[in-house]
């Protein structure tokens, strides 16, 4: 696709967009095809260098670009971070939640309550700081579009992931009951839920379900597939496509829906 492009072609034209755990995989690829939309983006993660090669690639498609590290879990890092794109643009469109972590693996009754508490305060605590941060400039334009990153892992069984999967279903939760609370300023709010994405992340996941099960990693990947539809696993451009419409005014009547990008996984 052409970097050329009219602003009818572009449906986050001259748009504000903020995309925590922007650095690599799916906020990669968001950040990526927001700028490609026409949008201003900020990327946001702990990992600074990741968000520098991020950063290099959203330039060149023409946009402007902030890279701020920050930690979600911590209160005056996201406030900074809101601060400092405020500032900066005076104004933000979009906020995608899309930091996360994996959390541990292992039986429920092995977990160490510091990595329970861990996973939530990447995956769920951070995802309430966000929002609080950036939610009153947003409210007092009457504008603007929330995207929340879940997972399928959080509505149908994992063995061995209940942090992960406990702390992504309570997105839904978040989701659902945000959606009424910003309805009446004209706000909106929708969640993704990814099925298993190529790369590092869903590696290490079927690592351990090989271990856990006791077989090789050829048969634990082939665990993820066979029981898809679409029979293989997604791209990560592919949770971009459904992030950027729900971003967009195509989808300015859609809010506190929870979308399915799992190649079959989930269907409920």
């Amino acid at each position: 696709m052409s970097t050329v492009q009219t602003a009818n072609q572009r449906p986050l034209h001259d748009t504000v967009a903020v995309v925590t755990g922007g650095g690599r995989g799916i906020g990669r690829a968001i950040a990526l095809a927001y700028a490609q939309a026409g949008a201003h983006v900020v990327l946001a993660a702990r990992s600074i260098e990741h968000l520098h090669t991020t950063q290099a690639e959203v330039a060149a498609l023409g946009g402007q670009v902030l890279s701020i590290a920050t930690d979600v879990t911590q209160p005056d890092s996201v406030a900074a971070l809101a601060n400092q794109t405020l500032n900066h643009f005076g104004r933000v469109d979009v906020l995608v939640n899309n930091s996360g972590v994996g959390g541990p693996s292992g039986s429920l009754w092995e977990l160490d309550l510091a990595d329970w508490e861990a996973t939530f305060a990447v995956n769920v605590t951070g995802v309430f700081l966000c929002c609080q941060a950036f939610l009153p400039a947003m409210i007092a334009r009457r504008s603007g579009s929330i995207v929340l990153i879940g997972s399928v892992t959080g509505k149908r069984p994992l063995p061995g992931r209940t942090p992960y999967a406990a702390s992504k279903l309570a997105l839904v939760g978040l989701l659902r009951t945000l959606a009424w609370e910003i309805g009446p300023h004209g706000l909106r709010v929708n969640l993704i839920s990814p099925g298993p994405v190529e790369g590092e992340r869903i590696e290490w996941v079927i690592q351990k379900q090989a271990e856990l099960q006791g077989v090789s990693l050829e048969t634990a990947r082939r665990a993820f597939t066979n029981d898809l539809p679409l029979g293989r696993l997604l791209r990560a451009e592919e949770i971009a496509a459904t992030a950027l419409f729900l971003a967009s005014d195509q989808a300015a009547g859609i809010t506190g829906e929870d979308i399915n990008v799992a190649a079959g996984m989930a269907m409920y």
